[in-house]
């Protein structure tokens, strides 16, 4: 296992992750979140079908044989996931998203623990705990005021539910998905999702066909070729090779990345958010430079017992 190449690829989902926020909220300004997740992932799927397909084959009889985990799969991560957010993106704001996400890696976890049996070592539940401190740092300035004080609105509920529906498509590979290499999951989910959205947007939404300004096509297509074919296609990957406990750990990067982003387009960076910083790096750290660290297993005869 190529352990550094797993991390840069975690790091790297993570960074389209945040870049999806900019470009999600730009999007939802012009057209309708159905909408977009379906232009979205109906071109991830047209291009990563045949790109698996001519580089190693289409495995029909795996996909066949999981065919109910990734249709669940596609439903909840493809679907529930991009739907939630976009939506919660046009009523809350970035640093209540922010915050919200955050509770990925717990939620993973905690789905994790129910789902495989999935324990995290003390170095990971520390570097856990040290990650959603940095979070909470950056985005509060500090302050527990800042927290009490954040109001949670119907956008708030959808990112939450975004959250929820993101820890329970990373939990279900490992415990369900049998003898399907990840790059087979991803081309099902991402191909299942695209055909599923992009039949429910055009049945319920006025402006699937209606051609948007052409920056809102160029964050679409980013969104499909950035944040859905490479960003599924690592996620899936590392999470069957370290876990999603582990790999959830560098969710906590995405405020840093997006704090990163708007840095770039002219935003300040306060203290607090290079102190939150500092805190979510060393968590990650913490949770991923033990060289002891476990690739955890599923014990099937554990689960059941």
């Amino acid at each position: 296992m190529n352990t550094p190449l797993i991390w840069l690829k975690l790091g790297l989902t993570t960074f389209f992750w945040a870049l999806m926020f900019y470009l999600g909220k730009y999007a939802v300004a012009y057209m309708s979140p159905e909408s977009i997740s379906g232009w979205r992932f109906l071109l991830a799927g047209l291009v990563l079908a045949p790109l698996v397909a001519m580089r190693e084959g289409l495995d029909w009889q795996g996909l066949k044989k999981n065919a109910a985990p990734l249709l669940i799969m596609a439903i909840v991560g493809i679907g529930g996931f991009n739907l939630a957010l976009f939506h919660g993106l046009r009523y809350t704001s970035p640093i209540n998203t922010s915050l919200i996400m955050a509770l990925c890696p717990a939620l993973i976890a905690v789905f994790s623990a129910l789902l495989t049996g999935e324990r995290l070592g003390m170095r990971q539940q520390a570097g856990l705990a040290l990650g959603i401190v940095g979070v909470v740092v950056a985005i509060t300035g500090g302050s527990l005021a800042g927290v009490l004080a954040q109001s949670f609105q119907r956008g708030d509920m959808y990112i939450l539910l975004a959250a929820t529906c993101w820890a329970i498509y990373s939990t279900i590979p490992k415990r369900f998905i049998t003898g399907l290499p990840s790059l087979q999951v991803t081309v099902g989910t991402v191909s299942l999702g695209g055909v599923l959205l992009s039949v429910y947007a055009n049945s319920t939404q006025v402006d699937f066909f209606t051609l948007p300004p052409l920056g809102v096509v160029a964050a679409i297509v980013a969104m499909g070729l950035l944040g859905s074919v490479l960003e599924y296609i690592w996620w899936n990957d590392s999470v069957r090779q370290v876990g999603a406990s582990i790999a959830a750990m560098f969710m906590n990067l995405v405020p840093i990345f997006a704090a990163l982003i708007g840095v770039v387009l002219g935003q300040s960076v306060t203290l607090a958010q290079i102190i939150g910083a500092v805190f979510v790096v060393g968590g990650v750290w913490l949770a991923t430079t033990n060289s002891a660290l476990p690739v955890p297993e599923f014990d099937a005869a554990k689960a059941k017992s």
